[in-house]
């Protein structure tokens, strides 16, 4: 390091030296004053730019669809830094397996890694929906749904697997149905602070509605029955086709229970919207201002979301939208959409849906 001494010394050097000397000091010199421009900069200009680089990278714009192809009624995991999101079954997976799973380090950029299942769990026939998984002591849960073929309608499974890209394994079928209800689909399991845990369910028959089941500590059994929370009830949860209320995903922010959920017909006019309680068993209370997101801008049919923290600590719903058709017989697929959600007191808004670049998570 050159100090005020060296300096000096240069200088001594300069006026008491021959020719060459003085030449060779002057070089000297320039390469002093040029490092102490240079180092003069450190926290100024010079570590602007260098700060620069992140804040460049972390507020590039996104533009959804974040993944083209058909991925429908996505939920996502966040595993260290990483993010895992699991959809229906789809046509462009391998004959044979079941739940593609993606990969992502901020929510924008995914890649395809592997299949939850290699084949069809024996119980099942068909109808493999809307997988969820959360994460306890290591062990990875995955709920999901088949058609039973001994129950002859849709069931609610769950599977394990000691790393959020499997391979899962089956352990248990959790309901079909009881004295009230048939058809049970859209698992979404929650483990509350108190270490309880429920699986959040929609019900086919005789009427649509969200449930909730409370599970047992193994995470692997029903510890009571379904109760029903509610059924219909808001105007734009009916379609002109179908009408319905599904896909919950329930979250706690604070001491609420925030449970989204979508309505209306899932191959035209489905949206999203959401209820609240101060309990986890309900009962719920419907936001007024529902559906928070709906059909706007070219973008049709928003729902099947999930909820989750992005990298830099926003909230995020991810959700599924129609590009093409809508509808797959009209050359559709439901593809992979995020957009940011935020909390004014106990209101919820979602900022979407967008179809435009927007700032990154």
């Amino acid at each position: 390091m050159f100090t005020r001494q060296r300096l000096s010394f240069l200088v001594t050097r300069w006026t008491r030296g021959t020719r060459r000397t003085r030449a060779l000091v002057a070089t000297l010199l320039v390469v002093v004053l040029v490092a102490a421009v240079s180092l003069s900069n450190v926290g100024g200009a010079g570590s602007s730019r260098a700060a620069a680089r992140p804040s460049i990278k972390a507020g590039a714009p996104y533009h959804n669809p974040v993944f083209a192809r058909d991925f429908p009624d996505p939920s996502v995991l966040r595993v260290g830094a990483d993010y895992y999101a699991y959809a229906t079954t789809t046509g462009w997976e391998q004959p044979g397996r079941l739940f593609p799973i993606l990969r992502s380090r901020d929510l924008v950029h995914w890649a395809y890694v592997a299949d939850a299942f290699s084949g069809a769990p024996a119980w099942g026939g068909g109808d493999w929906w809307a997988p969820d998984v959360i994460a306890s002591k290591g062990v990875y849960y995955m709920y999901y749904v088949g058609k039973g073929i001994d129950a002859g309608t849709h069931c609610i499974g769950v599977a394990t697997a000691s790393k959020p890209t499997g391979p899962f394994i089956h352990r248990a079928v959790i309901g079909c149905g009881d004295s009230h209800g048939r058809g049970y689909i859209d698992p979404a399991p929650l483990i509350d602070t108190d270490g309880k845990a429920y699986v959040y369910i929609s019900v086919d028959d005789p009427r649509h509605n969200i449930s909730v089941i409370p599970l047992k500590r193994d995470l692997l059994h029903a510890a009571g029955p379904r109760k029903r929370l509610f059924g219909v009830s808001q105007a734009w949860e009916h379609g002109a086709n179908f009408t319905t209320v599904e896909g919950p995903f329930a979250v706690k922010h604070g001491k609420t229970y925030d449970l989204f959920y979508s309505g209306n017909d899932w191959q035209h006019d489905y949206a999203e919207g959401y209820a609240t309680s101060s309990s986890p068993l309900g009962p719920f209370t419907k936001y007024r201002g529902n559906p928070v997101i709906h059909d706007a801008l070219g973008v049709t049919g928003p729902g099947g979301g999930s909820v989750v923290r992005g990298p830099r600590g926003g909230w995020w719903l991810v959700y599924h939208a129609w590009t093409g058709g809508p509808g797959y017989d009209a050359g559709g697929v439901r593809n992979l959409r995020i957009d940011p959600i935020t909390w004014t007191g106990d209101k919820i808004g979602v900022r979407g849906p967008t179809a435009a670049n927007e700032p990154s998570p």
